[in-house]
């Protein structure tokens, strides 16, 4: 039975007893009109707000079969957002395998999705894992096989029957064909859209993905010149909405010196029609190719705020053998804008040091950790969305680094100070004393905080924080010196040290305080008699994942896809 969409999902107003369905009034357990004494019952609106909270998809089912009345609410909640993973293998449950007596999960959920009527509250459809395609000798024959070819015809029709679909993520290992791009391209709510490109070097057919007049945000994964890819840039020029494109290209070609790749390939259609998209955000990882254009023709740089660039200029880290094509990026040209806020980097330039310094206004920078980084990370065995990357680098002097660290932190405390917002420096620039108190001066309005010690002790870092009254995040990165000031230092120790100088300083907007891989949280006060001021801070111990709102935890991962 075709249900209508609650209210809630249409807009802010409230039910009125006339949109209640008679079969839901009726056979509702929770009463739908007033009380024999006169007082009101609960207002279904404020149901609705309260079942909004529940977040665990599990949870989300459990209570649509609690009563007619939450099934109807609570339906369209939890078919919003549909995730589907595809495993190569079949799995056992119980010694049967996933599906007994009918098809896999994902082809029912499909089946699901094309025959029933869940698709009409679908707004994120993701496919995601391993795709076992049969039949793969016949892409040499010239013929896509059958069972890829009935795939994306089963998604082309759940994604016709999808009316209000924003975001469509493929990371699946096998690539989208026609068929399915058309149909993306004729939905004009889609916002979003997420492709993974597979690594196999198997013939495939390249197809030239057509504009899609809503989107917003693309963001394209592994993309390798050899494997086929599809051709995105007649999406780039087609789909004028365009505000954030994020291009992770395979680790294979800075791995083997393959210099492959050329920004014509992407953005020669749109220099053919003199159009520059106006992009507000651009992020590339892996980038390996001469540079022939340079960055100032890929986008409308009055429009663009912000950009990450992992892994695609060497710098003082990179590998012996990309040199050649690394030095090309030397001269990076003078920003012609003032609008440039935020900045996302694991690489050490002087150049870019020359760059920061004869420029203003960034608010947010983030130096991600190039130690974060794995060659071993793969799609098959990493979490899905991270994006591996090798790390190809020589180990550097830790003078050198500690010497450009230094010129990183001059320019961004002189040039930038008086803006910055949020800053995550390197672990491999420990921070002395002096540095610390110099960056503190320079920077009073930061709210997020992350360094590596280079002194010991922390009295230096208890005195400077009340100078930076707005800070909301603070981060002590994992290096050697914190190890050797920790060394006689328990956790519970630490929470309590830490919970009576926030008292004491009266820090009250500051929140999350990570030392090393340990993150804490900062709740409301306790009675301390020991305390000079009688109380101090609640800390309990968090998961990094659980982190709100401090982009110093949520960016310092080599996730390009992050934020």
């Amino acid at each position: 039975m075709d249900l209508p969409i609650p209210p809630h999902l249409r807009g802010p107003q409230a039910y009125t007893q006339a949109e209640i369905p008679p079969f839901v009034q009726y056979t509702s357990p929770v009463p739908t009109t007033t009380s024999s004494t006169g007082g009101p019952y609960l207002p279904l609106d404020l149901i609705a707000r309260i079942c909004s909270f529940i977040t665990a998809p599990g949870d989300i089912a459990r209570l649509t079969r609690t009563s007619r009345l939450l099934y109807y609410m609570c339906l369209p909640q939890l078919y919003q957002n549909v995730s589907l993973h595809s495993y190569a293998e079949i799995r056992y449950v119980n010694g049967r395998p996933e599906g007994f007596g009918s098809g896999s999960p994902l082809m029912m959920a499909l089946n699901r999705l094309v025959t029933g009527t869940q698709a009409v509250v679908v707004q994120s459809l993701r496919l995601w894992g391993e795709w076992q395609e049969l039949g793969v000798e016949d892409f040499a024959k010239g013929r896509v096989p059958d069972n890829s070819m009935m795939l994306n015809m089963l998604l082309r029709v759940a994604v016709d029957k999808t009316p209000k679909l924003q975001e469509f993520a493929w990371e699946l290992d096998c690539k989208p064909l026609k068929t399915l791009y058309q149909g993306l391209s004729l939905k004009s709510t889609l916002t979003k859209l997420t492709i993974r490109f597979p690594k196999s070097r198997l013939p495939r057919p390249s197809v030239v993905i057509p504009p899609m007049p809503s989107l917003k945000q693309l963001r394209v994964m592994d993309i390798d010149p050899l494997c086929c890819p599809d051709d995105i840039s007649l999406l780039l020029l087609g789909s004028k909405q365009l505000e954030d494109v994020r291009m992770h290209f395979s680790p294979r070609m800075r791995a083997e010196a393959e210099a492959t790749l050329n920004f014509e390939t992407y953005w020669g259609r749109c220099w053919s029609a003199g159009y520059t998209p106006k992009l507000k955000h651009l992020g590339m990882q892996n980038w390996y190719g001469v540079n022939n254009t340079g960055w100032t023709n890929l986008v409308d740089m009055p429009t663009l705020t912000s950009g990450c660039l992992l892994d695609c200029f060497g710098g003082a880290t990179g590998g012996s053998a990309n040199v050649y094509v690394d030095d090309t990026w030397k001269a990076i040209p003078q920003r012609k804008n003032g609008h440039f806020r935020t900045v996302r980097i694991n690489e050490f330039s002087p150049s870019l040091v020359e760059l920061l310094a004869s420029s203003s206004g960034l608010e947010n920078v983030y130096i991600v950790n190039t130690a974060t980084f794995s060659s071993t990370d793969s799609p098959a065995t990493s979490t899905p969305g991270t994006l591996p990357t090798p790390d190809l680098s020589p180990s550097p002097n830790a003078c050198t680094l500690s010497s450009i660290g230094a010129s990183y932190i001059s320019a961004l405390s002189q040039s930038h100070g008086s803006t910055l917002r949020h800053l995550l420096l390197s672990d491999k620039w420990p921070l002395s004393s002096t540095q610390l108190s110099s960056l503190v001066r320079l920077c009073p309005n930061l709210t997020q905080l992350g360094f590596a010690l280079g002194f010991s002790g922390t009295t230096t870092v208890r005195l400077l924080i009340p100078f930076l009254p707005q800070l909301f995040a603070i981060r002590i990165l994992d290096n050697e010196q914190l190890r050797r000031n920790d060394t006689n230092v328990n956790d519970e120790e630490r929470k309590v040290a830490i919970g009576r100088d926030m008292a004491e300083i009266e820090m009250s907007c500051l929140r999350w305080v990570g030392v090393g891989e340990i993150v804490y949280e900062a709740k409301g006060m306790l009675d301390d008699p020991e305390s000079p001021c009688g109380n101090r801070r609640d800390i309990v111990n968090v998961s990094s994942e659980r982190v709100e709102g401090a982009e110093i935890w949520g960016l310092a991962s080599g996730n390009l896809m992050a934020g």
